[in-house]
């Protein structure tokens, strides 16, 4: 979904993030994982770290808008909007990051036994809450508020049924 996150427009090309948190190298601190800000380039360590320096960054700059540096991670947040985001071509869209979960986890489960029904209140092994998940969408093709590319994707899972919600036109 294309985003309405106004804070893309500040987004440069700040070239590749550095493989350690610049202040943390400063000042003898740790790590967990790096964000860089994508206003100016600057590489932090991210709120799961002892010292949060790519949100101290955002606080002292108002640089809005990070992305992770993690391996086989693909994401950008807003602090302002409170938005996951994406780079998508020459565009953003917004990410709904319970949407991927879930339907990460329903593939996982149409794999397993060749479609996905989840029940009410049912949740996956890991804890996972696929059957809240399903009912969330499903409530948001009744209230006309999914997203169309959310309804191809589930649309294609093995055994997916929208149980009584009708289609939209």
């Amino acid at each position: 979904m294309k985003t309405t996150c106004p804070h893309v427009e500040r987004v440069t090309d700040v070239g590749e993030g550095e493989d350690v948190c610049e202040t943390c190298i400063e000042v003898g601190g740790t790590w967990h994982s790096l964000r860089q800000c994508l206003v100016c380039g600057r590489t932090g360590c991210c709120d799961s770290s002892p010292n949060r320096h790519a949100t101290a960054h955002f606080r002292e700059t108002g640089h809005e808008v990070i992305r992770t540096l993690e391996p086989g991670q693909e994401w950008s947040w807003c602090n302002v909007c409170e938005l996951t985001l994406r780079q998508v071509g020459g565009g953003w869209v917004t990410v709904d990051t319970f949407f991927e979960a879930g339907l990460w986890f329903a593939q996982q489960l149409a794999d397993e036994v060749g479609r996905v029904s989840p029940e009410p209140g049912e949740a996956t092994p890991e804890g996972f809450p696929i059957g809240d998940w399903a009912a969330t969408y499903r409530g948001r093709r009744l209230d006309g508020t999914i997203d169309p590319e959310q309804v191809d994707a589930l649309e294609a899972l093995p055994g997916w049924t929208w149980e009584g919600v009708p289609k939209a036109s």
